[in-house]
């Protein structure tokens, strides 16, 4: 029973069988796309100057994420705080 109402729910957004196979072929291609840089540290005794450096130049993939979310909302002196923070 419940499967018919979530039936009705996807009806809205993709109301035809071809509609819902686009929507799953555009999400399978984004799930098959690389993961964006990710950085991992550890044992950062003594490396302080070097850590505080990686963390303001917001390595990897931080700037492009606000980016995307705040696109023309902040200025990119706001970006550069916020990647900073």
């Amino acid at each position: 029973m419940r499967e018919l109402e979530y039936l009705k729910l996807l009806a809205k957004d993709y109301p035809t069988l071809r509609d819902a196979a686009r929507e799953i072929l555009d999400l399978k291609a984004i799930l098959s796309l690389p993961k964006g840089t990710e950085y991992f540290f550890s044992d950062l005794h003594g490396e302080d100057q070097a850590f505080s450096y990686l963390l303001r130049s917001s390595s990897g993939i931080i700037r492009e994420k606000i980016r995307e979310t705040f696109g023309h909302y902040i200025s990119e002196t706001d970006e550069e705080a916020l990647a900073k923070l």
